[in-house]
């Protein structure tokens, strides 16, 4: 699940706003350049044509940040900063002296980069408006005459948004805090703080998520054999450490595809999408990885589980029954001499047919 930042609101409600700018610009444009002078209607024309471009790749590019908000993040934005100013430098030289009155659009470009996408965009759009500058005066013989106009301009947009730096750079510093914030308070909200995997709330989400795409999988409760007497012999902070542990070792026999959460106290539970033929080699391995031997400041703490399986559709579709059947099997399992998991499905046959699930 994406995050979405303090920095990824800012670029969408910049997008926004400069996308809905755009539109009624070009809108304008087009209504209006039949109503100028000859000599001006074809420059209108032209204007609008680029304008019309501009907004429909301004349009792709809002589109996809929202689809694909954490994909090609800073060539996105440079993107912007880079269309904006080209575009803003061709319609410079197209209108000439009218030109005069967009120059001013450089500063705004500058500052609205700075503050809307990040700090180093706001250097970057100096960069790429010092390149407009020299394109200008390349490009236009009325603006190489008139190199005072372009040199008072560029002075200005360098040293005005100069004088918000401080300003701008707080904003920033504001915002990574509170994108630090939001990171801390989703995690503290999905994730366990002493064993740091997935806790009962993530569990339900994924659960439900997993069950809606019906997708096939098998439920594994967990439950620590004997924990109750740990932390009665060797306290809580024992205790603690073991439940650590616990979790280590079971995290380390699951592959990237599983899901593990901790449901509280020393209950656990494994969501695994594995096929049935390769599920018993799986809880062999879990067996194998978390049964033993953990030393905690000195002292030898034995590590054992009981473990109830039920399988999704096969024992059931509804999530109440299914986390029902897996509790009730662990349960089974726990009361079992020499026994360590039991499948929901083998309750209700003779022992005899106990690999009939395979």
């Amino acid at each position: 699940m994406i995050t979405e930042n303090i920095y990824y609101q800012e670029e969408k409600n910049h997008n926004s706003s400069r996308l809905t700018i755009l539109i009624i610009v070009t809108f304008l444009s087009l209504m209006t350049y039949h109503q100028t002078s000859a000599e001006l209607e074809i420059k209108m024309l032209y204007s609008s044509f680029s304008l019309i471009m501009l907004t429909l790749v301004s349009v792709l590019q809002y589109l996809f940040s929202i689809r694909f908000p954490s994909m090609f993040l800073r060539s996105r934005k440079n993107l912007l900063i880079f269309l904006d100013l080209i575009v803003l430098t061709y319609l410079i030289v197209l209108f000439d002296e009218q030109g005069l009155f967009l120059l001013p659009m450089y500063i705004i470009i500058v500052m609205r980069s700075g503050l809307s996408l990040g700090i180093e965009y706001f250097y970057t759009s100096i960069v790429l408006a010092g390149i407009s500058w020299a394109i200008l005066l390349k490009s236009s013989l009325y603006w190489s005459a008139h190199t005072d106009i372009i040199a008072t301009f560029a002075i200005t947009t360098l040293i005005v948004p100069l004088f918000y730096l401080k300003f701008i750079t707080r904003v920033h510093e504001k915002n990574h805090e509170l994108t630090e914030e939001l990171i801390t308070t989703e995690y503290d909200a999905n994730y366990d703080t002493l064993t740091g995997i997935a806790n009962r709330k993530m569990y339900k989400e994924y659960i439900k998520k997993t069950m809606k795409e019906k997708i096939p999988f098998a439920l594994l409760f967990i439950d620590l054999n004997k924990f109750k007497v740990v932390n009665d012999t060797y306290g809580h902070d024992v205790g603690d450490k073991v439940l650590q542990e616990a979790a280590s070792r079971l995290s380390n026999a699951i592959e990237t595809d599983d899901f593990i959460a901790r449901l509280g106290g020393d209950e656990f539970v494994i969501i695994t999408q594995r096929k049935k033929v390769f599920l018993k080699k799986f809880i062999e391995k879990i067996e194998k990885n978390v049964i033993g031997e953990h030393v905690v400041n000195g002292i030898t703490i034995p590590i054992s589980l009981s473990m109830g399986i039920s399988v999704y559709p096969d024992d059931s579709t509804d999530e109440m029954m299914l986390s029902k059947y897996a509790d009730d099997a662990m349960y089974i399992a726990k009361k079992t001499p020499d026994t360590y998991h039991q499948f929901h499905s083998e309750i209700l046959v003779p022992k005899s047919k106990s690999n009939n699930w395979i």
